[in-house]
């Protein structure tokens, strides 16, 4: 199957951006285009391989991926952050997998979870309830509480997952655009969208298609954080992740079509203790960093969530289930 590439950038990733283009130049299989989309008001950078195009489209790191992509007839989009680096034959295995499985899209294995030292594994454990587990089907799920989980005993290379990270993957066009993922970019009101790979990959798995991450893509995150790094610098991040994290649990967990009162219990006092070990885990942080800011972000993140799913916006959002399947 043939394929494109499409890539998100601000340009201002200097080094890293010319090793991606350098290593797109280096594909066993070649893409039929290369589009780079910028961001209105920057520059295009200047190095260039000959064979990319540049389309300017408005800033927002959502925005610049939830798009049409009508510049593209490939029946295969591999969609890239402008801060990895391919292996030359990186679309080959990806395209491979994504036909050997069956798949609608399939993600690289970039943040490697797995092979975070013990110290990391117990940091995101007490700070977001995040685990390991050792399932020989998956290698994320999405939990009632809206925490992931990551397979910690990797044993091939391909996985079913029920979600994945952003940086690089690989999509069947049309169902891409059969997701409506443009219902999404209210995350986008955040300034930093956190949490938008579980929201945009776990609404592929949640509408019945198959998603599945490729733990041997030899692709590798360069890591430019173009955008996330004045997200972590702000204070203000931590009622970003709180409100985001709620409203994201709300839609892609608890207020779906189909699932029974009793499940939406469940649910919600999944929610509920997840919400209460986080308070004390932010009051703790208060403590230890000296700023009582880190615990008032947190709960204003949690009152500011309740209110804006009774506003009428967030109510007219089509339901996170589409009904649409390809």
């Amino acid at each position: 199957m043939k394929y494109s590439i499409a890539i998100r950038t601000l340009g201002t990733s200097g080094e890293k951006f010319v090793r991606e283009l350098e290593s797109i130049k280096r594909q066993t299989v070649q893409p039929e285009k290369v589009v780079i989309y910028i961001a209105e008001g920057y520059a295009r950078p200047e190095y260039t391989i000959g064979k990319e195009e540049y389309v300017w489209v408005k800033k927002g790191m959502m925005r610049q991926r939830v798009l049409r992509y009508e510049e593209i007839d490939s029946p295969l989009i591999l969609l890239l952050d402008d801060d990895v680096e391919l292996a030359s034959d990186s679309a080959e295995k990806m395209i491979y997998a994504l036909n050997e499985y069956h798949l609608d899209c399939i993600a690289a294995d970039t943040f490697r979870n797995h092979k975070m030292p013990l110290s990391g594994k117990l940091y995101a454990a007490v700070t977001n309830l995040v685990f390991p587990h050792y399932s020989n089907k998956w290698a994320f799920k999405i939990h009632s509480n809206g925490s992931f989980s990551y397979n910690n005993r990797v044993m091939r290379d391909v996985y079913l997952s029920q979600s994945a990270a952003g940086p690089a993957s690989l999509w069947k066009k049309d169902v891409f655009l059969a997701l409506h993922l443009t219902d999404e970019l209210w995350l986008e009101k955040f300034g930093f969208p956190y949490g938008e790979d579980a929201l945009t990959f776990n609404k592929l798995y949640k509408n019945g298609h198959r998603l599945a991450v490729h733990y041997n893509s030899g692709i590798i995150n360069l890591d430019g954080k173009s955008s996330s790094g004045s997200f972590q610098r702000d204070p203000k991040k931590f009622y970003t992740r709180s409100c985001a994290s709620f409203l994201i649990w709300h839609r892609t967990c608890f207020n779906l079509k189909g699932i029974s009162f009793f499940k939406k219990m469940w649910i919600l006092l999944s929610f509920c203790f997840k919400a209460i070990w986080l308070l004390l885990v932010h009051a703790l942080s208060a403590i230890i960093l000296h700023s009582f800011k880190v615990l008032f972000y947190y709960i204003k993140g949690l009152f500011d969530g309740l209110k804006s799913i009774q506003s009428d916006g967030y109510k007219c959002l089509p339901n996170y289930i589409t009904g649409v399947k390809i």
